[in-house]
C-alpha cells in the first residue's frame, strides 16, 4: 500500500472534555488520531514513554499498545478519532472500542497493508492542524449530507501534514535526501554500485539499502535503476541520440541490458516508447 492510496474510514470522530482514567494499558484495534486542544502529561507507547502538551498530534497504527497519564483535567479538551487507512470495511461503521491485555483480541482488528509511513506511531507538535480536526469531529457531530466523505478527506490532509513534518525532522529522511542527491549526481557511473555507496556515507549496503526502502519503497539497487530508467525515458523523447548513446549516458553497463531493464520497467522497448512519445524540438 502507497501512502498516496489511503482513504480513511471514520468510525468514530469526538472532542473530550474529560480525561480518562487509565489505570492499565489500553489497546486498539483500528488506527487512532488524538490531538490534543488543551491538555498535557505523558504517554507511554509499547513501553516508550513520550510527553505531550498542548498543539501535539498523536498517531498510532492498530494493534498499539498504549497508556495516558494527565496532568490535569482543568480546561481538558481532546479531539479522538478511530478510523481504518482504507475503506474496505465501510460496512462496520461501529467503534470497535479498545481492549486491555486480558481481552484484547488480534482477529477483531480489520487485516490490510498499511503504508510504510503509517506503520509506526508518530507524535508531532502540529497546532496548525485544529481547523482540519473540528470538521472531523463536528461532521460526526451534526452528520450533514456525505459527512463521512467531508470527514474522510480531512483525516486524510491531517495524516498527510504528520507525515510530512515526521519526515522533514527524521534523521533517516536527512539521510535520504543525501543519498539521493549523491544517485542522481552520479547515476551515469556504471560502477555505481550498493557498496560504491554505502561506503561513500560509512554505512553497510544492507543498512543503507533498507533505510532507503523504508523512506521510498524502494531498495537502493532499485531506485538506482528507477532513476536511470526515469532519465533514460526523457532522452528518448527529447534528443535523437541511439539506443547505444543512451544507455551510456545513464550507466547502464550494455545496451542490451539497458533494453531488458527498460522493457521491465515500461512493458515495452526503448524504442517503441520513442515512436510512441517522440517530441520534435526545434
Amino acid at each position: 500500500m502507497k501512502l498516496s492510496d489511503i482513504n480513511p474510514h471514520i468510525r468514530y470522530a469526538k472532542y473530550h472534555l474529560v480525561p480518562t482514567r487509565n489505570e492499565s494499558y489500553s489497546i486498539c484495534y483500528d488506527c487512532r488520531v488524538f490531538y490534543f486542544e488543551t491538555a498535557s502529561g505523558a504517554l507511554s507507547i509499547n513501553g516508550e514513554k513520550y510527553n505531550f502538551s498542548n498543539g501535539d498530534l498523536v498517531y498510532l497504527p492498530p494493534k498499539t499498545r498504549y497508556r495516558f497519564i494527565f496532568n490535569s483535567c482543568e480546561n481538558f479538551k481532546i479531539a479522538v478519532i478511530n478510523f481504518d487507512l482504507v475503506n474496505d470495511f465501510s460496512d462496520k461503521t461501529d467503534s470497535f472500542g479498545t481492549a486491555t491485555d486480558e481481552n484484547f483480541s488480534p482477529d477483531i482488528a480489520p487485516q490490510y497493508e498499511i503504508c510504510a509511513e503509517l506503520s509506526a506511531p508518530i507524535i508531532r507538535n502540529l497546532p496548525g492542524i485544529r481547523p482540519d480536526i473540528i470538521v472531523c469531529t463536528d461532521a460526526f457531530l451534526k452528520k450533514p449530507l456525505f459527512f463521512r466523505e467531508r470527514a474522510s478527506a480531512f483525516l486524510k490532509l491531517c495524516l498527510l501534514e504528520l507525515v510530512r513534518k515526521n519526515h522533514l525532522n527524521s534523521p533517516n529522511s536527512r539521510l535520504c535526501e543525501k543519498v539521493l542527491a549523491y544517485i542522481h549526481e552520479n547515476y551515469n557511473d556504471f560502477l555505481l554500485t550498493n557498496e560504491k555507496i554505502a561506503e561513500k556515507f560509512n554505512y553497510h549496503p544492507y543498512h543503507l539499502s533498507r533505510i532507503i526502502k523504508q523512506q521510498t519503497g524502494k531498495t537502493l539497487h532499485q531506485y538506482v535503476t528507477y532513476y536511470r530508467v526515469r532519465v533514460a525515458k526523457n532522452l528518448l523523447v527529447t534528443t535523437e541520440y541511439d539506443i547505444e548513446e543512451i544507455s551510456w549516458r545513464t550507466g547502464f553497463s550494455s545496451s542490451a541490458y539497458f533494453i531488458k531493464t527498460f522493457r521491465l520497467d515500461t512493458g515495452m522497448t526503448p524504442g517503441k516508447y520513442r515512436k510512441l512519445n517522440f517530441q520534435n524540438t526545434v
